[in-house]
């Protein structure tokens, strides 16, 4: 019987989802779902956590019942539901080998951009899609076996603003800690989504007191009024809350989807955001100019408490797994024109981020992002993760275009940016040895391999960096690097399937084609989609197969006109073209000069 991760695993790329996105939609941490995956630990500890997985990713009953017997439950057919397993959670030895703590945060909002990594194929000159990936995710839906489910080039979860905007946005004392509060009869139905707002905590003079949290009310009901969500309550909580540990009491105690809560005094609001499942809140300052509170909050719902209602309400959509209504609510947000600089700078990145998830991953849309987090960064030049998306989304761009010199050329700028102020952070790292490999100039090949080993110098454990320093180190001939490092992936991922495929280049390149073949079957039945033949090809016109070389290579040009017909010169394709006609002549086109201008790129 197959695992709980791998079936897992299968299940999710099926699905075309992210890791996060089922997280948010089950009430799971991100990282417990990769930690599944990746075998770290083996089995979830509760039976409801499978079957909201089975139901979100619409498995068949045998496909559940198969994923509740992998996972150490009784099949769902004839079998009682109980509400909680004996089952327990059997971690194994091995850290988490690819997204850094700080990643893990947030209920889907990770602080730092961990897991954001190009996992290009072999070639990524003329294979741009082996870098672009899926997520998850990032920022984007698991791909098909035909991109290997890599992960995007986005961020798996959006970042919610750094530590430093929340200093910014308030002048307010720190809180206090008070108990917890007692869980009351208001209580989310079973068919109802319920929205809490706390009574917010005031340091005003006694005869100076804001109804903020019915301000906030107003606003949140008259949004969901336009979007006909009926279902959706907003309710007044009874008491105060004055911290993350209460609100996520609240949360718990009510079953609620979202919870604001905060404090002001006469010339600031400070709000917090807290939905269930997560480890972080949203701060904002949903009043734009300290002066205007008095009126903000007594005696009218204008843009600033709008803007703080569809910000709130974004999050709850991204909770819910909705990305396209949560993207819809912040840029009506935007629309308001915020001008508090923190909480335009926070819907920017939110903006950003979703924008590639939601209209896909085009070349438009990753502009979009760009301009996006360059508003972001004009706004707080220091947020290092929006510079970071900006990079990876500048790189994203070069892979979809025919002219990616000054793409690339941005995203090592943003990615050393990155690197200087943290230099321990392994993904800017991989992805600045990305672009380096893919603008394959005058001694980007020493210097992405340099970026590469030091990738695994902080993580030796993570198949990534062997990965990708394979790539460079066949372009640049060593053969005796290129062939450990992915023994050294095939060691840590045996599934990664993109191994094949660079072991079947990498030797076919070499002229060793007969070495190559094994390695080419392979990656050909695990590629369905026809990106996979090229390579295969290449070895079998060196054995005499011309024939067969001739039919791979048609089936590689259906599948590029399929899916990027605007970069069929970026995939070689009238060079392809003529090799098919050599080979149609019996003659063998990869001479040993054909073989090294492909093997260098």
């Amino acid at each position: 019987m197959p695992n709980f991760g791998d079936l897992l695993a299968l299940y999710i790329e099926r699905a075309g989802i992210t890791d996060a996105e089922l997280a948010r939609s089950t009430g799971l941490q991100r990282q417990t779902i990769f930690r599944w995956k990746e075998g770290l630990t083996a089995r979830p500890r509760y039976r409801e956590d499978v079957l909201r997985i089975a139901a979100k990713l619409r498995l068949t009953p045998a496909e559940r019942d198969e994923l509740l017997l992998a996972a150490g439950f009784s099949p769902e057919e004839g079998a009682a539901i109980v509400a909680r397993s004996a089952a327990e959670d059997i971690p194994l030895p091995a850290a988490d080998p690819t997204v850094p703590a700080a990643a893990n945060q947030a209920g889907g909002e990770a602080p730092a951009m961990a897991g954001v990594l190009l996992h290009p194929r072999r070639r990524l000159v003329d294979r741009p899609e082996w870098m672009m990936g899926v997520s998850v995710a990032v920022m984007l839906a698991v791909a098909a076996i035909g991109t290997f489910a890599l992960r995007t080039f986005f961020p798996i979860d959006p970042t919610p603003p750094p530590a430093t905007l929340v200093a910014a946005n308030t002048l307010l004392p720190a809180l206090t800690a008070a108990p917890t509060p007692i869980p009351t009869p208001i209580v989310a139905g079973e068919s109802q989504q319920l929205l809490v707002i706390a009574p917010f905590v005031g340091y005003t003079s006694s005869d100076l007191r804001f109804n903020i949290a019915g301000r906030i009310q107003e606003a949140l009901q008259e949004e969901l009024g336009r979007a006909g969500l009926t279902e959706i309550e907003v309710v007044i909580w009874p008491e105060p809350i004055v911290n993350a540990a209460q609100a996520d009491a609240v949360l718990e105690a009510s079953r609620a989807a979202l919870a604001v809560w905060g404090e002001y005094d006469a010339g600031r609001v400070r709000a917090g955001v807290s939905i269930p499942q997560s480890d972080d809140t949203y701060w904002v300052n949903p009043v734009d100019v300290p002066e205007r509170l008095p009126l903000v909050i007594n005696d009218d719902v204008p843009r600033d408490a709008r803007v703080f209602a569809l910000l709130a309400l974004g999050h709850y959509y991204r909770n819910s797994g909705d990305n396209a209504k949560a993207l819809a609510a912040y840029e009506r947000a935007l629309a308001q024109s915020p001008t508090d600089p923190a909480t335009e700078a926070s819907l920017q990145f939110l903006v950003a981020v979703l924008l590639p998830m939601v209209r896909g991953q085009t070349s438009q849309v990753l502009t979009q992002a760009i301009e996006h987090y360059s508003t972001v960064l004009a706004l707080r030049p220091d947020w290092d993760n929006a510079r970071y998306n900006r990079g990876t989304a500048y790189l994203g761009r070069a892979l979809l275009s025919l002219d990616e010199h000054d793409d690339l050329g941005a995203a090592i700028n943003d990615l050393s940016a990155v690197m200087e102020r943290q230099p321990q952070r392994v993904d800017p790292l991989l992805n600045r040895g990305i672009a380096y490999y893919q603008r394959n100039g005058a001694g980007d090949q020493e210097t992405a391999i340099a970026d590469f080993g030091r990738a695994i110098e902080l993580d030796p454990e993570n198949y990534q960096g062997y990965f990708h320093r394979a790539l460079a180190a066949i372009r640049t001939g060593d053969a005796a690097t290129w062939q450990a490092d992915l023994a050294r992936v095939r060691e840590l991922r045996p599934d990664y399937a993109a191994a094949n495929n660079a072991l079947c280049w990498g030797y076919g390149t070499a002229g060793a084609a007969a070495e190559a073949l094994s390695y080419c079957d392979a990656a050909v039945a695990a590629d369905l989609s026809g990106a996979s033949f090229d390579s295969r090809a290449i070895a079998l016109g060196q054995l005499g197969r011309y024939a067969e070389a001739a039919a791979d290579l048609r089936a590689y040009l259906a599948w590029v006109n399929d899916t990027y017909p605007l970069l069929f010169a970026k995939y070689r394709g009238p060079q392809v073209e003529h090799w098919i006609e050599l080979l149609d002549m019996n003659e063998n086109p990869f001479t040993p000069d054909v073989l090294e201008a492909l093997r260098k790129g």
